[in-house]
């Protein structure tokens, strides 16, 4: 079982077909939503080797031919489900290091707890290799993250200028472990432990 997001290896982050501008019709936002819903529920209750396009459009209403313009496969679509469900750009904007960051694994915590997004991602971890740009594409949103709270960090002046021995990539992998293994284990974080734990790492 992953300690965390999945490593982060990607060789660059790879375009979201969900928030890519196509010719034609503007796409609805609603059903892109319904689209990603349904693909987690369908994987959920069935598995990825039990679920289908067929099964994922009669639970959105909608045709094939709207999931293909949007997905070569229902593997994609996991992907940005899964990516969806972490809204880290609504983060609180606390000014104090240790308060921002206890925000950040409490927002992980958050998305972690739905029950169907640990094993969506153990399932596109297992399809790694087959799936090479499929795992990419689920990095992407991993790195997309990470680099949105490292900038929140170093550009707001939360901290200005991380001190030489802090690496505040380590830090975020550290901390979304802890967000990890709780949802895995079913354990709520302490928050006045996870404070001490971010004192010792960046002060």
């Amino acid at each position: 079982m992953p300690r965390n997001d999945p490593p982060n290896t990607a060789k660059a982050p790879l375009e979201n077909p969900v928030s890519r501008v196509q010719a034609g019709r503007p796409r609805s936002t609603e059903v892109d939503q319904r689209i990603l819903n349904e693909t987690l529920d369908v994987i959920s209750e069935k598995g990825f080797s039990g679920v289908t396009v067929n099964e994922i459009c009669s639970r959105a209403g909608i045709s094939r031919a709207t999931f293909y313009r949007r997905y070569p496969s229902p593997a994609e679509a996991l992907a940005d489900a899964i990516n969806a469900n972490f809204k880290f750009d609504a983060l609180p904007h606390s000014e104090d290091p240790v308060e921002y960051l206890l925000e950040f694994v409490q927002s992980m915590e958050r998305s972690y707890s739905d029950p169907r997004i640990a094993p969506a991602i153990g399932f596109l971890i297992s399809e790694c290799n087959a799936k090479p740009n499929v795992y990419e594409r689920l990095l992407a949103g991993v790195s997309e993250r990470r680099v949105h709270v490292h900038n929140a960090l170093t550009t707001t002046g939360i901290i200005s200028e991380p001190p030489p021995h802090i690496d505040l990539e380590e830090i975020l992998v550290i901390l979304s472990s802890l967000a990890w293994t709780a949802s895995v284990t079913r354990r709520k974080l302490d928050p006045d432990v996870i404070r001490t734990v971010i004192t010792r790492l960046v002060l």
